[in-house]
């Protein structure tokens, strides 16, 4: 990832909340129908940006989509690939990001399929915010995440949006970490990605934004 050290203290980090609302349409694996994203800068509570997006899953029976060639062709307004290349202008290269998922396979999966559309993104570590609540807090069963969020006084609503459960992903995603910080069990980023680290795969050169002609200098 890039601009991450042997030691990446946690205030320097930009942790990346991300929801996706999915469907079962038929014989058909869920496909996302809403996504919503924000950003926290370090452990706090700010949040520096939100996003959110509907997508317009492909029709039942649709053939898969063609593999992404270079040049990468525009994004189908609506699509998956527009609504990430939307959360993608929000990441900053050379600062050290992480995408909290719960669990996170959805978000690994589609993320990494639209990789053309969010190199950035796609790079990113991956935390399982379940797992870290887990080791704050073990419990003789495990919990599910509307009781995680209960314990730490967060009702979940009858009817609930992808924009509030990306909210509490991202409340329970920083109160278990201040919680861990209390208790000394975690200080940095390397120290949450050995507890509930997912490694991605790389991301291929050609899809990788350019750099500048500045950075290109100091390379």
């Amino acid at each position: 990832m890039a601009g991450q050290t042997s030691t990446t203290p946690l205030a320097d980090v930009r942790f990346v909340g991300l929801r996706f609302r999915l469907e079962t349409r038929g014989l058909q694996r869920p496909v996302p129908v809403e996504v919503a994203a924000l950003t926290h800068h370090g452990p706090g509570d700010h949040v520096a940006w939100r996003a959110y997006a509907p997508i317009e899953p492909p029709a039942p029976g649709s053939p898969p989509p063609a593999p992404i060639t270079v040049p990468v062709p525009p994004a189908a307004p609506g699509s998956l690939a527009a609504a990430l290349a939307d959360i993608e202008r929000h990441v900053v290269r050379d600062l050290p990001h992480a995408v909290i998922g719960l669990p996170p396979f959805a978000e690994k999966t589609l993320v990494r399929e639209q990789r053309a559309y969010c190199p950035l993104l796609a790079s990113c570590v991956v935390l399982d915010v379940m797992t870290l609540a887990a080791v704050v807090r073990p419990t003789a069963t495990p919990q599910s995440f509307d009781s995680r969020l209960r314990h730490i006084g967060l009702r979940p609503p009858h009817e609930r949006a992808v924009t509030w459960d990306a909210y509490a992903l991202a409340h329970l995603f920083h109160t278990t970490v201040a919680q861990g910080i209390a208790a000394g069990r975690w200080s940095t980023l390397e120290d949450l990605i050995r507890v509930a680290g997912s490694s991605v795969p790389a991301v291929e050169p050609e899809f990788m934004p350019a750099l500048d002609v500045q950075e290109s200098l100091f390379d």
